[in-house]
């Protein structure tokens, strides 16, 4: 996997997006002092918006280094693991998640193809001993509420805002590097049988 500090370099726009949320919604709650001190006129406000705006910047850019020092730890840990064979075999591209990740908590995923499809494959506990991977399969499914009902009932598929197959591996058994990626190609076997459509993705696997 790329060095963290590269990809959230390259996802900048992610941070950016972050950042913009949190000023859009810190920005209201500046002007409640102005609101109970004086009269509240569009003079007023054309008059205390600047100040107001540098203020909710400033905030928005402190949760934003927060949240990034707070997540910093599990990034690494992550990290540490994704360097590990069973995930450094497959050749995947690692990602930062785009969908306001920042605000919640910054989310790393590798993402590559197996088989007939392309996989996201995450760690959902990297602090734990026993490692949660969700193992997420690219595809179409629309409104076919059938096809739903048979990958969640077959294939044992979790729907979340992903599908995905979720597998616990203890920590050794990652020193295996064909482990994860056998379980991806047996689960691109199971979708190639009941017909299921890729889907089609950029780089990211957005």
């Amino acid at each position: 996997m790329n060095d963290l500090l590269t990809i959230i370099t390259n996802e900048r726009r992610s941070l950016l997006r972050g950042f913009l949320v949190v000023f859009i919604l810190v920005l209201p709650f500046t002007f409640i002092p102005v609101l109970f001190t004086q009269r509240f006129t569009a003079e007023t406000f054309s008059q205390q918006l600047p100040d107001k705006a540098l203020v909710a910047a400033l905030i928005a850019a402190g949760i934003i280094i927060l949240l990034l020092l707070n997540n910093y730890e599990k990034l690494l840990q992550k990290k540490r693991l994704y360097d590990l064979p069973a995930f450094s075999s497959l050749h995947f591209n690692g990602a930062v998640e785009k969908y306001n990740s920042i605000v919640k908590e910054i989310s790393t995923y590798l993402f590559g193809k197996a088989g007939n499809y392309f996989f996201r494959v995450n760690i959902t506990n990297p602090r734990q001993h026993n490692i949660q991977v969700e193992l997420s399969p690219l595809i179409y499914v629309g409104q076919n509420q059938e096809l739903l009902d048979r990958l969640m009932q077959e294939l044992k598929l979790k729907e979340n805002l992903y599908l995905s197959r979720v597998i616990n591996l203890p920590e050794e058994e990652l020193q295996h590097s064909d482990i994860i990626r056998n379980e991806l190609l047996k689960l691109s076997d199971e979708l190639s049988r009941l017909g299921v459509t890729p889907m089609a993705v950029d780089g990211n696997g957005q």
